[in-house]
């Protein structure tokens, strides 16, 4: 809960900072993800599917000066982990949830009904306590159509008995279309540059990546 309020507390500097600039923007942006994780454990290169998840979080945009570019700030909630087969041949989850922090820096073309924007920025995510691991069991003895399935904590830390680190930063790219309205729609990946292996073994990695579709909604300023 710390942690969480930590970055709460980084957004609302970023707002205060950039809250000087009238043309700044605050906005809601809310979407779809499909997160997977890579790298290699015991010489053994990770190959799994992708997880699909959802995100929504809060963003602002603050022109820089007269220029085309703009400073963008915004607080997610990201859901990030990877599908794995299990010998039921039934997918087990790893459901990883994050409080994910981005410090964008865009360039918009400003056209006259809207504009295209792109760029990017660095990223910093905080776990949170819901992360689980879902395993697919056996199928229902009284409903044969569906299947019972366990969940255990993901127990994030540096221990023996921790599955990842808890802290994940990396960095974030994107590009989409904002209407004049305040609108807009974007595709961003996000790339996890820490190892979250909790004891670093010879080449053992793991990295988090993430796809993200978002709507989003500017309210314009008066």
């Amino acid at each position: 809960m710390k942690k969480v309020l930590f970055i709460l507390a980084v957004f609302v500097v970023c707002l205060q900072i950039n809250g000087f600039s009238q043309k700044s923007r605050v906005g809601v942006t809310a979407g779809i993800t499909s997160a997977n994780m890579y790298g290699e454990i015991g010489g053994t290169k990770l190959d799994d599917d992708s997880k699909f998840g959802i995100t929504f979080g809060m963003i602002m945009d603050a022109p820089i000066g007269k220029s085309n570019f703009s400073f963008q700030p915004g607080l997610h909630y990201v859901q990030k982990g990877r599908t794995l087969e299990n010998t039921n041949e039934k997918k087990d989850w790893i459901a990883l949830r994050y409080a994910e922090l981005h410090a964008n820096f865009l360039y918009n073309t400003n056209g006259p009904k809207g504009n295209f924007f792109l760029g990017g920025g660095p990223t910093v995510a905080l776990d949170f306590p819901s992360a689980k691991v879902i395993k697919t069991l056996v199928r229902d003895p009284v409903e044969s159509d569906y299947w019972l399935r366990a969940e255990t904590n993901v127990n994030f830390g540096k221990e023996s008995n921790s599955d990842f680190k808890g802290l994940d930063y990396g960095a974030n790219m994107l590009a989409g279309y904002r209407f004049k309205s305040g609108f807009s729609f974007a595709f961003n990946y996000t790339i996890g540059l820490r190892n979250l292996v909790p004891i670093e073994n010879g080449s053992d990695k793991i990295n988090n990546h993430c796809f993200g579709l978002r709507l989003g909604y500017l309210v314009n300023n008066k």
